[in-house]
């Protein structure tokens, strides 16, 4: 079969979708190698897991602080990379100008020409932004394929004048026993102190004792002011299921300052946690919101009112969640098998 490379601008330790879609890939034969960036220098560089390999990279010789620097450091790493595969899956737009002669699949999980405004308003974070947004539309003409996250993403994808294929983050249903304990979860990338200052100052209201796990820009400044929350480190995917079962609804809400949230994102963890039978709370009056209440996967309420958010805690605590959609497998493994035919 074929040799399969994918592109991503985290340290993969973990990244649900982009392993997903490995293991996805690996079951069908195929050999698949993750390169990574591991901007804080946390962890192996060679690994593997479940049939597939992750390659990290380390630039310079000590983690990467700041928006400079890691704008910075990126550019090395993509510049850095040397693949040879018969295919090759960018994950997000960030990892636009990998030199790559062959087919290329760009997934996009988000607006990555966003994140740089969540930070700021400076003149580098305008600027920031609009070369982001420059590499994404150029890296979207060089595709052989596109594929999305979202439904919402799709139509943005289209209004640059693109096609896209939807395969969301969905996985198999498989329940965990309920527990009666009100616990409340964030499991994933911690980047917004906001979401993170919402939920646990929501729960102190509602009585819930809060888990969080993983990683990322906000990490250190939660644990500074807020000591006492369960506080479990980074995750692999095969740990998340036991995190999960601790909880008794997971908090997938996040600022509508983020660009991506109005624009259609559709958080994995509240679709990871109603494969596992747990409901979550995500923001009213979005994409997310509408979907979340469509399909009965939680409870919405608005991201600037604590006491409506602990309320849906309490509403979603009793919640049962038994009627799931399955995976988008099939979606991918046909995109991978058309461009290798």
């Amino acid at each position: 079969m074929a040799r399969i490379a994918m592109v991503v601008t985290n340290a993969c330790a973990p990244d649900p979708r982009v392993e997903r879609h490995a293991r996805w890939l690996v079951e069908e034969g195929h050999s698949v190698e993750i390169y990574a960036w591991d901007r804080g220098h946390k962890h192996p560089l060679n690994e593997s897991l479940q049939g597939y390999d992750i390659l990290r990279t380390r630039i310079g010789n000590s983690p990467s602080v700041g928006s400079f620097a890691s704008w910075k450091n990126k550019k090395k790493f993509i510049s850095k990379l040397n693949i040879s595969a018969d295919l090759l899956i960018l994950n997000d737009t960030d990892t636009a100008n990998v030199n790559f002669n062959g087919k290329i699949i760009l997934d996009i999980h988000d607006m990555a020409h966003t994140w740089p405004l969540m930070r700021g308003n400076s003149i580098f974070h305008r600027y920031a932004s609009r070369k982001m947004l420059r590499d994404a539309r150029s890296i979207m003409k060089k595709s052989s394929m596109i594929i999305t996250s979202a439904p919402g993403f799709q139509d943005w994808i289209k209004s640059e004048g693109h096609h896209s294929k939807v395969v969301m983050n969905r996985r198999n249903a498989s329940h965990l026993e309920r527990i009666d304990e009100k616990v409340i979860g964030y499991f994933g990338r911690i980047r917004d102190f906001e979401s993170m200052k919402k939920m646990i100052e929501a729960s102190k209201i509602a009585g819930f004792r809060v888990i969080t796990a993983g990683d990322g820009l906000a990490t250190e400044r939660m644990i500074e002011e807020y000591p006492e929350v369960d506080y479990r480190g980074p995750f692999t995917e095969e740990q998340l299921p036991a995190l999960i079962g601790e909880i008794s609804v997971m908090f997938a809400m996040y600022s509508t300052e983020r660009g991506n949230i109005m624009q259609g994102a559709i958080p994995t963890k509240m679709l990871d946690a109603a494969a596992f039978g747990r409901p979550s709370i995500v923001n009213s009056d979005t994409p997310m919101g509408i979907l979340c209440s469509n399909e009965k996967l939680g409870v919405t309420a608005s991201f600037d009112d604590l006491e409506e958010i602990a309320e849906a805690m309490a509403k979603a605590h009793t919640m049962e969640i038994n009627d799931v959609k399955g995976d988008d497998r099939e979606i991918l493994v046909q995109v991978v098998a058309n461009l290798l035919d």
